[in-house]
């Protein structure tokens, strides 16, 4: 497979699914920035992919915030000097947490909108403009949710913000595809990260997800997710943009299930 660039920037690379969307950007030849919110995490991830990578690519680290323009701009030019132009962004950096909208605190939601929305559309209004000034092709892949389509108690605020961040790269494959940047999303379902083990390893939700999952496994892996992104990324799907691919094991063929009533079951 042959990616667009060789280089990207990754954010929410040190960890989960990030981490595995580096590793595979890199496998295919494409060096990365790792960006993440905190620098030993970021360090020592791009010390991992660096080590694994055995010279096919560089990994650069980066600790910034992806809700502040100036982290983000600072980001893009450390990667430009390191590694040349990125002509690839992948948006993976990601919040959620679990709340009945009676219970949510305005912080939270601030919080979650802002990793969730505001980040994504930092980077990629810095990411299009230097392309555009420089007149050169590129493909962003924002890393939603399968809750962008879909609700369940407590993630109605999570669902909100990634439903925006489906409409919001829609509007960016529109307003960009005449600069020859592509934008689409990946929604995953259950993926065992380090983050999500608690709850998809929950018995009662391990079995939830197993049941409602035609593929058979209760879960996916990051690799999972980051071969669909790599496609993304690569010149085999130069015709695509505005798509939104479901990375579930087709468990949205059969709606979600109450997370809430699963983890929380009447007494």
């Amino acid at each position: 497979m042959k990616l667009l660039s060789n280089s990207a920037i990754v954010t929410g690379g040190s960890q989960g699914i990030g981490l595995a969307i580096a590793s595979r950007l890199m496998r295919e030849g494409t060096s990365v920035l790792v960006f993440g919110r905190t620098e030993s995490k970021v360090v020592e991830a791009a010390e991992r992919l660096n080590r694994e990578g055995e010279g096919r690519a560089r990994a650069v680290p980066f600790a910034g915030d992806v809700c502040r323009q100036a982290d983000v701009e600072r980001a893009h030019a450390f990667a430009t000097a390191q590694l040349g132009l990125p002509g690839i962004l992948v948006n993976n950096a990601g919040s959620v947490s679990l709340h009945l909208l009676v219970d949510l605190p305005e912080e939270e939601l601030d919080r979650l909108l802002g990793v969730n929305l505001k980040g994504p559309f930092l980077f990629m209004q810095t990411f299009a403009r230097a392309l555009i000034a420089e007149k050169r092709p590129g493909a962003i892949v924002n890393v939603s949710s399968l809750c962008q389509s879909v609700v369940t108690e407590g993630f109605g605020h999570y669902s909100a913000s990634k439903a925006a961040l489906a409409q919001l790269s829609r509007a960016a494959a529109l307003e960009l595809g005449r600069h020859s940047i592509r934008v689409n999303v990946v929604a995953p379902g259950a993926i065992h990260t380090p983050l999500a083990a608690s709850f998809i390893d929950e018995p009662a939700m391990r079995r939830e997800l197993l049941a409602r999952t035609p593929l058979g496994r209760p879960h996916g892996l990051p690799d999972d997710v980051a071969r669909v992104v790599a496609f993304l990324c690569a010149e085999e799907s130069s015709w695509v943009t505005g798509e939104s691919l479901d990375v579930d094991g087709g468990s949205h063929l059969r709606g979600m299930h109450s997370y809430w009533d699963t983890l929380n079951p009447p007494r």
